[in-house]
């Protein structure tokens, strides 16, 4: 009898819901984002003002981690369900385009509308434009705390010669009590800045995997010896635990990304500076550089398109560009945001727009993907000891080969 009431009223609850939305003329927009910190802060700000201004529209924002943002876009939207619009990194542009779950932007969007942006700010791919960015970056610099630190390394030898001096051993039991460098290496994406700095990349132009060379040998070597041979890095260090310790002033320098440097009081007590150089090689340190922005739904159709394009429109205006630039220290896009003074006037933006000179695109085709997953493995077993940097790149280069044709790519 129990259960009966329960589902009566839980029948009564959804029926008059299904009357309330259907009283409500207002068009409703979804949208799934991963703006974390202080930059979701400013985003729910945005949206909140733009609802304010547009009676008949109701915009609706959720936060999901990244992976699992792309993930259960695909699946709900392959369906004809989903969110209407999805901001995330340029990355994933390859696999929605792929699976044909987004929709090209100039059916919804004039020349006019494309021209405000920079090269990067909006993204192509086979001969169709697909993601509209409010930032460029998403970028790994060296972030330094400035009471420890004069002046950044500007090559390896120095970053090694510094990190020597700067760490500490406890004089009572000589363990280490403050490190010269750390950062996530764990995680295969900030890795990336040593194999570019030794010459390698993760594929070649026609997107086969380039994991199994000398170079990748002798920049996974490279890590290693930092932890083992120079000791100027932790033991143990994925994100939560290097970050921590940069927190905690227990090391003097660390490789992360603009989402870290509010957390990290840029540039009050830390400032930022672009990867050294390899005096080896020639070759600078450089990062995967990625647009962050927004994608629209392929099923989105009738009276959500224009109001779809005045709210991507003003998420990425010049105004919010600005202000994301001056709050949270984004590389905005908006050729106007990028001539105005919250940019070249701030030295933490000078320094990140150095590095993003430095860097190389992410590569958005969908065997990235299957190269992100084929690279994790290999790297986590030699950081725990278990292989050689030779061993790790041919389990690299297998497994990428494997994942690419499982996947039909």
């Amino acid at each position: 009898m129990r259960y009966l009431r329960v589902c009566l009223l839980l029948a009564a609850s959804l029926a008059l819901l299904a009357c309330q939305q259907n009283r409500d003329a207002r068009v409703h927009i979804r949208i799934w984002h991963q703006k974390i910190a202080g930059e979701r802060d400013l985003f729910n700000e945005e949206i909140g003002e733009f609802n304010a201004h547009h009676p008949d529209v109701v915009v609706e924002a959720l936060y999901k981690e990244n992976e699992e943002l792309r993930n259960l876009f695909v699946i709900a939207a392959v369906a004809g369900q989903g969110p209407d619009v999805v901001y995330g990194p340029a990355d994933n542009i390859g696999v929605m385009v792929t699976t044909k779950t987004i929709l090209p932007l100039e059916k919804i969007f004039a020349e006019s509308f494309f021209a405000r942006f920079s090269a990067g700010g909006v993204i192509q791919w086979q001969g169709s434009r697909w993601l509209v960015a409010d930032q460029i970056g998403n970028h790994l610099t060296l972030i330094y705390n400035t009471t420890l630190v004069s002046r950044p390394p500007e090559t390896l030898d120095e970053l090694i010669a510094m990190g020597r001096l700067l760490t500490k051993h406890a004089s009572h039991d000589r363990k280490i009590e403050q490190y010269g460098l750390t950062w996530n290496y764990r995680e295969p994406f900030f890795f990336i800045p040593f194999l570019t700095g030794f010459g390698g990349w993760v594929m070649d132009k026609d997107a086969r995997p380039t994991l199994d060379t000398p170079e990748m040998v002798r920049a996974l070597q490279f890590v290693i010896d930092l932890r083992d041979k120079y000791q100027i890095i932790p033991k143990e260090g994925d994100y939560d635990v290097a970050d921590m310790l940069f927190k905690e002033n227990r090391t003097a320098m660390i490789i992360n990304g603009p989402w870290s440097w509010s957390s990290y009081h840029v540039p009050d007590r830390a400032k930022v500076a672009p990867l050294p150089k390899n005096t080896e090689t020639g070759y600078w340190c450089e990062p995967m550089v990625s647009a962050k922005g927004y994608s629209v739904n392929a099923a989105a159709a009738g009276r959500k398109l224009p109001a779809i394009r005045e709210l991507i429109d003003f998420l990425t205006s010049d105004e919010v560009q600005r202000k994301m630039a001056a709050e949270l220290s984004t590389s905005p896009v908006s050729l106007a945001a990028i001539d105005s003074p919250e940019v070249r006037q701030n030295p933490t933006l000078i320094a990140s727009m150095a590095q993003i000179e430095h860097g190389r695109a992410m590569p958005i085709v969908p065997q990235m993907r299957a190269i992100w997953e084929a690279m994790r493995g290999p790297y986590q077993l030699l950081m725990n000891g278990a292989i050689t940097p030779q061993e790790a790149a041919r389990r690299m280069q297998r497994e990428a080969e494997k994942n690419i044709a499982e996947s039909s790519l």
